[in-house]
């Protein structure tokens, strides 16, 4: 089942208001995230931008040297409550 249909079922919502909700959310999350901020969700965790520095690698095949350049990573870490229920 997808997560919508899973809330609506529990919730006894119509698909169409979970689905706002959820858009919204996610469109919250990203908002969050492009501006390097944290986005923390009690009983389940927190997301976190984050940034790679540029690095140098060298690829198995080959052996070659290559540069990977900087990047912007989504880190996600679960809150305690969270932890010890999937234990």
């Amino acid at each position: 089942m997808a997560l919508v249909d899973d809330i609506a079922y529990d919730c006894k919502a119509r698909k169409e208001d979970v689905q706002n909700v959820l858009d919204d959310f996610f469109s919250i999350l990203a908002d969050t995230l492009v501006d390097m901020d944290t986005l923390i969700i009690p009983g389940f965790g927190q997301f976190e931008a984050k940034k790679r520095k540029e690095r140098v690698t060298v690829h198995p095949a080959t052996g070659r040297r290559l540069l990977v350049p900087p990047k912007i990573v989504v880190g996600f870490k679960p809150s305690g409550v969270l932890k010890s229920k999937l234990k």
